[in-house]
């Protein structure tokens, strides 16, 4: 090793540190960067002086009772104070960079120690090691905070904005490991109370299982209209209802990414009611909550004010069931950005069977631009009282055959082969069926043969067919047929396509019975 050059060294680190790029890899003071320092002096001095190994740190912790025997510190105490020094020279090693960090800092087993001994811990080890390295807060790009218990926490969030200038990502996570009660004259500081929620250029905000307390729309942030990322993902009260995310979106302009989670309840939108235009909005995750699955789909008011024309990616997870005379949530936006998602949505993903059948065909068709197709089967619970459902003909989509999107041939004017097609560009086609009853692996042979057969050819539009290029197929039933040898037997050129199976699957939804079969 010693004879390797010194200028490929930093390629060399490179490969073995995760991209750059990532938000937070789980780097911490024993990966490479480290090692590399205890090899010799040479790759020593290389190391620390090569800032960029030290710009992310993950900081993991486990504080438990065996820090202490009776009153006084161990050994383990001392390792323990030896290791706030190694984070402190990881810091300054990263001579004054934009560093990323991640904190785990987790209680186990406190509770059989005293309250003497226990805050003697926090007291005298925990805390003056977070002060050190709390100390290089202003160099702070991006925070995350998951598992993190009192008082850790609080002593974090107790850093005042202005010792966070060049913070701009933050992921933060309040439902603690362990719960331990902890004597202090100060009490806990909440999230909406924090320096970290107030830096000046904070843009990307992750929330999960905030307090009631923290509401999102009412965090102090210094600037909403700076938010490019916001993800507010479903966990406990990780929601908001349809008019506070309303105005909450009229306040950030500028996103490029959302996820938000919305439940019913709260004031309903009165209309008509002004558009929320996200003209920027490329990444959106719609989350729908509910306690009540047999309602009406109370997202359809909202989602028709949405204006989203530069949407290229869309993922819905829905909870109400659709109803007969009722528009599923889905169809609501899609409708309401037609003339935009037709040319710029390419990638879709969303729970089939909480369309009707109608509905489903429609939603294919209304997205000429998809070249990635993910179809789920939303999963039924218990409680959904599914009996009562097929005591009439079902309304919820069922995805029998693939042949509405294989390709057709149809007569030219000027006598050129052309083809009419669902999903023209479809590329990766991913689903997950709900039901035995659906279709089968013959059907899946004849739809990748279609696909394959006719692409490159002409459409009326003037572009040519998208070729298939990854299938994934997800199946209640047992294989019926091996997929990939009957593709070889009809001669098929699987060149550049991958197909993957997967058999037994859970059925998400009860088996239609023949009388409800006939009905459709």
């Amino acid at each position: 090793m010693d004879a390797l050059p010194t200028e490929i060294l930093p390629k060399v680190f490179s490969e073995c540190l995760p991209d750059f790029d990532e938000p937070y890899p789980p780097v911490s003071t024993s990966v490479p960067p480290m090692l590399f320092t205890i090899i010799n002096k040479r790759w020593k001095e290389v190391a620390c002086s090569y800032p960029h190994l030290w710009t992310r740190i993950h900081i993991k912790i486990q504080v438990t009772a065996d820090l202490l025997h009776t009153a006084r510190p161990t050994v383990r105490w001392k390792r323990f104070q030896r290791k706030g020094g190694e984070i402190s020279r990881w810091f300054e090693r990263s001579a004054g960079r934009k560093v990323s960090v991640s904190f785990e800092i987790v209680n186990h087993g406190l509770e059989s120690i005293s309250f003497f001994l226990r805050n003697k811990i926090f007291g005298e080890l925990m805390l003056p090691m977070l002060d050190s390295i709390c100390a290089y807060s202003k160099q702070w790009e991006r925070l995350k905070m998951q598992n993190v218990d009192e008082p850790y926490r609080s002593r974090i969030l107790s850093i005042p904005a202005e010792d966070l200038p060049r913070l701009t990502h933050l992921t933060f996570n309040d439902y603690p490991a362990a719960w331990y009660r902890y004597r202090s004259p100060k009490p806990f500081i909440r999230l909406k109370e924090s320096g970290v929620i107030r830096a000046p250029l904070l843009s990307y905000l992750l929330l999960e299982s905030v307090s009631g307390k923290d509401r999102l729309q009412y965090l102090p942030l210094s600037n909403w209209a700076n938010l490019q990322e916001l993800d507010f993902s479903s966990g406990y009260n990780s929601y908001m209802n349809m008019a506070s995310a309303k105005t909450l979106l009229r306040r950030c302009q500028n996103l490029v990414s959302l996820t938000l989670t919305i439940r019913e309840g709260g004031p309903r939108l009165a209309h008509p009611s002004q558009d929320v235009i996200l003209s920027r909005l490329k990444y959106l995750n719609l989350q729908e909550s509910c306690r009540d699955p047999q309602g009406d789909p109370f997202l359809t008011p909202f989602l028709s004010l949405l204006r989203l024309p530069a949407l290229t990616q869309l993922v819905t997870t829905a909870a109400v069931q659709p109803g007969w005379g009722q528009e599923a949530s889905l169809m609501t936006l899609i409708k309401a950005n037609e003339s935009t998602f037709s040319k710029t949505l390419t990638n879709v993903e969303f729970e089939y069977n909480y369309l009707n059948q109608d509905e489903l065909k429609e939603c294919l068709k209304l997205l000429p631009a998809a070249t990635h197709i993910t179809l789920t089967a939303g999963s039924m619970d218990m409680n959904r009282e599914m009996g009562s459902i097929y005591s009439h003909p079902p309304h919820f989509a069922v995805f029998w055959d693939l042949d509405g999107l294989i390709p057709k041939t149809i007569d030219s004017k000027d006598e050129k082969l052309t083809v009419d097609c669902v999903l023209p560009r479809l590329e990766h086609f991913h689903f997950s069926l709900a039901r035995e009853e659906e279709f089968e692996g013959d059907e899946l042979v004849d739809f990748v043969e279609g696909r394959l057969k006719y692409a490159g050819f002409p459409l009326d539009s003037g572009e040519r067919l998208a070729k298939l290029k990854y299938v994934y197929g997800g199946f209640v039933s047992e294989p019926t047929i091996d997929v990939h040898e009957e593709l070889e037997e009809r001669g098929v050129d699987l060149d550049g396509v991958k197909i993957e199976l997967d058999y037994w699957l859970e059925c998400q939804c009860n088996s239609i019975d023949s009388h409800s079969t006939e009905s459709l």
